[in-house]
This record gives C-alpha cells, structure tokens and sequence, in this order.
C-alpha cells in the first residue's frame, strides 16, 4: 500500500507505529473540488476551514493558502489560525457557553464573532461591543451520521432556537449594533445531496421573518458544514458539485424572494477537505482465540477515538494482503484497559499474523486531533507527504512531555 507514492512499510520503517499519515495532495484535491463546486458569477462564496476536524498548523496553513478562511471554536484554535498567518477578518469564532476570556480573546484579534446564544451578547458587551455581529440558529432540525454528532434540533446544545432569533438580533439592534450576519449548522457527515439545499431553504425562510420584523439585512449568512465522506459500508460519496449547484440556486432565488439585500454565501467544511486524506498505521501486537476471534494492535481508543465514542466504523487495509482472497471474522481492538477500546466488530478481513501493519483510513477528521495519553498510552507522530516526500509535522510524544507538566 502506497500513500501519494510512499510505501507505508517503508513509512513505518523510519518513524514507527502507530503513526498518524496526511496526504497533503489530496487535501488540495479536495479543496479544489469544493471551490469549483460553489464557484459562481452572480453570488460571492466565502469558504471557511472548520479547522475542530484538523487543527494542526501545517494543515490550517494549507487550506489558508489555497483561499480558505478559517473557522475557529475556541481561543486556542485562534492562536494557531492567527500564528500561521491567516487574516483576522478571513477567522469566524464561533463557540459555545463562551467565557468572557473566549469572547475576549476573539473581540481583541478583531475577527468575526458568531454569538453561541441571547445571552452571549451580554457577555460580549463586558468586553466591547463589535461592529458587527451574527447568532449561530438552532432551526429545530438537524441531521447527523450519529445522533452523537447531530448538532441542530431539539435535542442539540447548539445555537439559539430559531423561535427566540428575533429577540437575539433585536437586542443587538437596541446595543447599537448595525452590522449583522447568520449562521446555521445544516448536519455532520451528511451524505444526501438534497439535505443542504433544503435546510438552507428553511433557514432563508427564518433570516426572512427576521428581515421582516426587525428591517436588518445580513452581510453573510453561514450554512456551516456537514458535507460527509463515505466511511465502512457508506456506499457512494457526496456528490458536491450537484451540492452546490443547488445550494447556489435555492440562495439567489430566496435572497431575491425575502428581500435580504446582497449577503456573501458562506460555508464551513471541515471532514470533506481532511477526512479521506488521513490514515492511521498500526501494528497487529497479537491474535488472541478468546470467546471470539481478537487481533490486538498498538493504536487504541486514546489514538482513535471515533469508534469507542459513537460506534463509527473505520475501512481497514492490510497491507501486503491487499489481494488476499480468503477473508476470516475478527474484532480489532487496541491496549487500552477498557472493554469499550474495540475499532472493529466481526469485521472480514485478510487472516492475520502478529506484526501485520493495519491501516485505518478515512482517518484525516477528528482523529489526532482527539488523541490523548489515556493509560500513559502516548500521543503518536504525524507525517506529511509533500510533493511525494514525507515530512515528521508531529514528534512522537514521550514520558518527558509528560513529566514536564507534572510538579513532584
């Protein structure tokens, strides 16, 4: 098995197991995608890497280079955005029960701040009053490939619900605020093409009745992210060109129908750009013949959490077996000392031996950047193939890490 050109044995040679891999060309690759997707002539497009999938520097710097502004959720991923170079007024913050030292930290870079709730604003006055402003709407409904990752409807902790969204934006006008945007979370990991047009549509519709009874217009109005990547068992991936094209056509109708003046279009994806790019490599430690078949591997929940926290299901590649005809039942699970550390469950795959690599793909999105030293099970590093050559982005932790935040 090769990545953009590099063998992963020979990848595992040099930097060892587990080991986190990004194709940098095939983040490109899909930021391209995506931009000839919303490309239009009539409306402007305003595109934001949601960097919670990614948050590595390298990567954020990536997408910043290839025309991508940045959506930030905490005062840490601003740091980063603002440290590898990217403009405040191209950062959105948009947080949630945001602190006054979160509201801070973004009021001070100057950014665009996207206000979580009503009570938010209040917040945000102690420390200074923008010139601008929009609220993150709750639209009683959402969709997610989990319900763990559902972030719209009545159960999602997210956003003020579109019933109160007038009384958010007239609070802001009574502040003295004048300059306003929207934004909604349309899904994650959405894999119908017909789901965001349609949530865009009904969102439209409640920035109308808003438009209607408070006379504001908006600057820009946000449908977030959501565009989903196939993983185990998905079927056929998104397909973002008819995505936009119907997003683009339900936006100018509906702008033009409501009267909501000439609003930049905004997206935020985060999963579609990074996602299929990534891979974590493993190593088969034993094949343990238990009440079922078990192949242990060296990476575990504190290396891969998707799988433990909302049963997603990574593809597996075995390299060397790729072609491997015969293929048995087994679960794949890590070291940690929880019942719940299983990646896979009566999975078929190749017959295995100790010291079989693993390969999880698909493993670009909310992957590292979920990792943690959990049984002193220490963080792995992350490479990059650049231009067909591998670059260490992220050492190896280590005990010393450790211990250079512990005071004995």
């Amino acid at each position: 098995m090769e990545i953009s050109g590099i063998d992963v044995k020979d990848l595992v040679e040099k930097y060892g197991t587990p080991l986190y891999v990004y194709d940098f060309q095939r983040m490109k690759d899909n930021a391209e995608r995506l931009k000839t997707a919303f490309k239009s002539d009539t409306i402007s497009v305003d595109i934001y890497y949601a960097m919670k999938a990614n948050c590595h520097p390298a990567i954020v710097k990536l997408f910043w280079e290839n025309g991508f502004g940045t959506d930030c959720v905490s005062p840490g991923e601003l740091e980063v955005a603002l440290k590898v170079g990217v403009n405040p007024e191209n950062i959105l913050y948009t947080g949630n029960y945001e602190s006054l030292k979160d509201l801070s930290a973004a009021f001070k870079a100057r950014v665009i701040i996207n206000l979580d709730d009503i009570a938010s604003l209040d917040r945000l006055l102690k420390v200074g009053k923008p010139e601008r402003i929009s609220y993150r709407i709750n639209p009683g409904k959402g969709r997610g490939k989990y319900k763990e990752i559902t972030t719209g409807g009545n159960k999602a902790k997210f956003g003020v619900p579109h019933e109160k969204s007038i009384v958010a934006y007239e609070n802001a006008l009574k502040a003295g605020i004048r300059r306003f945007g929207a934004h909604v979370m349309t899904g994650s990991g959405v894999l119908d093409e017909d789901h965001f047009p349609r949530m865009l549509n009904n969102f439209l519709d409640i920035l109308g009745n808003i438009r209607h009874k408070l006379g504001i217009t908006f600057e820009f109005i946000d449908m977030g992210g959501g565009f989903g990547i196939p993983y185990f068992e998905d079927g056929e991936a998104l397909d973002i060109h008819i995505v936009g094209r119907e997003v683009l056509r339900v936006f100018k109708k509906k702008v033009k129908e409501l009267d909501l003046g000439n609003p930049t279009l905004a997206i935020e994806p985060g999963r579609y750009l990074v996602g299929d790019a990534g891979y974590l490599v493993s190593r088969v430690l034993g094949i343990k013949e238990s009440y079922r078949k078990f192949a242990g591997v060296d990476a575990g929940f504190n290396t891969l959490i998707r799988p433990a926290l909302y049963n997603a299901q990574h593809p597996i590649v075995i390299p060397g077996k790729e072609n491997v005809e015969k293929k048995i039942s087994i679960n794949i699970c890590g070291q940690i000392c929880e019942n719940t550390d299983i990646f896979a469950i009566d999975r078929m795959l190749p017959p295995l031996e100790e010291g079989d690599l693993i390969v999880f793909t698909q493993a670009g999105a909310y992957g590292s950047v979920m990792s943690m030293p959990y049984n002193l099970r220490l963080r792995p590093a992350e490479i990059a193939v650049i231009n067909g050559k591998d670059v260490e982005i992220t050492r190896r932790e280590t005990m010393s890490d450790y211990f250079n935040r512990i005071n004995l």
